[in-house]
């Protein structure tokens, strides 16, 4: 280093030298200079052209002073072939110019290699006739030379690599980036960033710190980073960070390799969505999901659904195959067989077996699909237990609702037709008359019971809802009723002082004669039936309690459900299988609550739980 700032500073010393002394001791003195730098030193006289080389020639070239030659044509016989024609131009401008020659150029060695040297030559005198006396000297940058081509090598791979690159000083400034880490972060130039902080293009800035703090104490850090690019898009990186040291084991500066998985990180994002996806629906599915191998029928996975359908732990149901829960294991492998060839994907109706070894019927849907190069199958069971369930309870209804609709409509047919054709005297009529009303009220009953409770259903059923008076309501309802009908058995228990509840005055009112008349129909005609009120807290409580045949325990759950009714063995009557349900849907939607408390042959009680009207029932 001492060495080539004393050659650059050569100039100034050799003019400073030539002004202060004669050629001849200028000329010694530049020698003694010059071998102490290790060059070779030339005298060149003009004209003829006669050159003269300092010793140093065999030490740099391998030449001795007489193979170097002692004219320009055999030193440019030494020179690069190349380079040749740029010697001589130059050679000839110092003579012209009288200024100062600085040229690189390439010259042979003996053993065959050529050398870059710089040679820096000066004229020293010159005569008044055209005749002057050069100085050269010629320096040995090969080393350097080849350092500076091999930096531009690396310049160059750096610059064109696919990997984005960046150094940074010690304090994480941006010193230098490739034209991969300027298109990564979606800048034009990459000048554009030099000096930035290389944290301002993360996502969270207080990561870099933590990378820089790593690097300072560790010497290297690896990882993923989260960018965000000018427009403002999401940018994921892989990065690899490291010191660069100098000789003496320094810190210059830090490098770091970015690979951008923007694409990958979202796939895998996407994927990682999908399976959450897929996740929720397998978990919240009401179906049972099995998913199971093509090959052996194992049971690979089940959804919560399957669990609580057949009564298996999850570990249980991994043992088994798909056959295992069939109720006919044989016709069920005939089945999935099909399925596996593609000729079957759903069969609408087969027996499966519990844990508890009870059977239930199934609808089975099955579909395939390929996991991790084997092929599976994903199968659908639905219990459809309830909907045959219903499906009886709707057969049952229809059955009923025919009978019911029958018997009215033929004493009303009936009775109508003789009064055509009959003479019987007025009061006579008039008894028929009331046997044609008796039996239309009862064929309207039936029809306003389905309408409403379809209404009620599809929630426009309730009305304006009002201030409801309870004493008022209890007795209209029980004057809807004939002697005849049982109203003399009908005894209202309601303080004077209760407070209104809010309702529609209607629903309400049909929902306590559904009540009423079943309490007159399942009890004898001499037991009493009550109907009243008490206040409960911020609510009222309606009931009405009969004495007579009761419901079982074992049917009190499904009392209220659509086309219910319990079983005739219990009793002799005969209904739709609407009233109860038809009163459950107008008390929940008024936001209340209904219940009973009976049993066999002691009667039945029907609560009815409503909101008080104004302040207090808010």
């Amino acid at each position: 280093m001492v060495s080539r700032y004393c050659f650059e500073n050569k100039s100034a010393m050799l003019e400073g030298t030539i002004s202060a002394a004669s050629p001849d001791l200028a000329l010694r003195k530049f020698k003694a200079l010059s071998e102490a730098f290790g060059g070779v030193v030339y005298e060149l006289y003009h004209p003829g052209g006669h050159l003269h080389w300092s010793d140093q020639c065999w030490r740099m070239l391998g030449f001795s002073r007489e193979e170097m030659g002692d004219d320009i044509k055999s030193w440019l016989e030494h020179v690069h072939s190349q380079d040749r024609a740029k010697v001589l131009q130059e050679m000839h401008r110092v003579l012209r110019s009288a200024q100062p020659m600085h040229i690189e150029y390439r010259v042979c060695h003996r053993n065959g290699h050529y050398l870059w040297v710089r040679d820096c030559s000066y004229v020293c005198c010159r005569e008044d006739g055209g005749a002057c006396h050069i100085v050269g000297y010629l320096q040995d940058i090969n080393d350097s030379k080849q350092w500076q081509k091999d930096l531009e090598l690396s310049r160059r791979a750096i610059d064109s690599s696919l990997n984005a690159i960046a150094f940074t000083d010690l304090e994480g400034r941006l010193a230098y980036v490739n034209r991969s880490f300027a298109r990564m972060v979606g800048i034009e130039k990459p000048s554009d960033i030099i000096g930035s902080q290389v944290g301002t293009f993360w996502k969270n800035p207080k990561k870099a710190r933590v990378v820089m703090r790593s690097l300072q104490t560790l010497g290297e850090w690896s990882g993923q980073v989260a960018a965000v690019r000018p427009d403002g898009q999401p940018a994921y990186f892989d990065v690899s960070a490291h010191v660069v040291e100098d000789s003496s084991g320094e810190s210059l500066c830090y490098m770091a390799s970015f690979v951008d998985v923007t694409e990958q990180k979202q796939a895998e994002m996407e994927v990682k969505e999908s399976e959450e996806k897929y996740r929720l629906l397998f978990s919240s599915c009401s179906d049972a999901i099995v998913l199971f191998e093509a090959g052996s029928f194992r049971i690979v996975d089940v959804n919560a659904a399957a669990l609580e359908m057949y009564g298996y732990t999850r570990d249980e149901f991994l043992a088994l195959d798909v056959l295992d829960l069939s109720e006919e294991p044989e016709q069920s492998r005939l089945r999935m067989q099909q399925i596996i060839s593609g000729a079957l994907r759903h069969f609408p109706l087969i027996g499966h077996r519990r844990k508890d070894g009870s059977v239930f019927e199934v609808e089975v849907s099955v579909g395939s699909f390929n996991w991790k190069n084997q092929r599976m199958f994903a199968a659908f069971f639905r219990d459809i237990s309830e909907r045959k369930r219903i499906e009886q309870l709707k057969d049952d209804m229809l059955s009923a609702v025919s009978h019911e609709m029958r018997t009215p409509l033929t004493a009303i047919l009936g009775f109508t037709d003789y009064l055509m054709k009959s003479d019987d005297s007025p009061e006579r009529q008039k008894g028929y008359l009331d046997i044609i009303q008796q039996q239309s009220e009862r064929l309207k009953e039936l029809v306003d019971n389905h309408l409403n409770l379809q209404r009620l259903r599809a929630g426009y059923g309730v009305g304006a809802i009002h201030p409801v008076e309870i004493l008022p309501l209890l007795h209209g309802v029980s004057n809807m009723f004939s002697s005849s009908r049982g109203r003399e058995r009908i005894r209202i228990q309601c303080p004077d002082d209760l407070p209104p509840i809010k309702g529609d005055e209607n629903q309400l009112y049909r929902a306590l004669h559904n009540l009423l008349s079943n309490a007159i129909k399942y009890s004898l005609e001499d037991q009493e039936i009550l109907m009243g009120a008490r206040r409960d807290g911020d609510a009222v409580i309606l009931f009405v309690k009969d004495q007579g045949v009761g419901i079982p325990i074992e049917h009190q759950a499904t009392i209220f459900e659509r086309y219910f009714r319990v079983p005739s063995e219990h009793h002799n009557m005969r209904g739709t299988g609407l009233g109860l349900s038809l009163v459950q849907e107008i008390i929940k939607a008024h936001n209340g609550r209904i219940w009973l408390d009976s049993a066999p042959g002691q009667g039945s009680c029907f609560y009815l739980n409503l909101p008080l009207f104004g302040p207090a029932g808010s």
